[in-house]
């Protein structure tokens, strides 16, 4: 078995346009969730809501500045995972990398963990917004918030894993 060179890989072909496209859009989310938290967190009450139970209703309230609790994990989980798709070669595979395959599967891993991340984004901006939302209205988050995101983060494993495994 040879030495895995650790270098930065470069995605070509059909996928470097949707990468591109994936890390522009991850990039303006995290600005957004950065700047409304700064926002809602300047006309927030004293009091604001932290953890939704199953249901989606709120059950748990404790002081504004938990609105600052969910920024650097969310920070820290887009900074890993855009790291992380540089380097699909270090990631575990569902098959074996040969070099007639390694182009595609790491072409497909970089964007799968790039389409990971924006949902990853996607769905900590929500409850980002449905807890700075909540705190003057009392509305609590949507009863299929979990089911539907959950759908479609293990919606987005199981297609990556079919193509995967089709293109091996």
């Amino acid at each position: 078995m040879g030495a895995v060179i650790m270098g930065k890989w470069k995605s070509t072909g059909q996928y470097a346009r949707m990468n591109k496209c994936l890390d522009i859009i991850g990039i303006i989310l995290v600005m957004a969730l950065i700047i409304t938290t700064f926002m809602y967190w300047g006309k927030a009450p004293d009091i604001v809501p932290t953890h939704f139970n199953f249901k989606g209703e709120i059950d748990v309230y404790g002081s504004k500045n938990t609105l600052f609790i969910l920024l650097p994990i969310v920070i820290i989980i887009y900074i890993g995972l855009a790291i992380l798709s540089k380097y699909p070669q270090v990631c575990n595979y569902c098959i074996e990398i040969t070099p007639k395959n390694k182009d595609k599967q790491y072409s497909m891993a970089s964007t799968f963990i790039r389409i990971i991340n924006v949902e990853m984004l996607v769905i900590f901006f929500y409850i980002q917004m449905s807890t700075a939302i909540s705190m003057n209205s009392g509305k609590s988050l949507s009863i299929g918030f979990l089911p539907i995101a959950l759908f479609i983060l293990f919606g987005s494993v199981g297609f990556y894993i079919y193509k995967s495994v089709k293109f091996k």
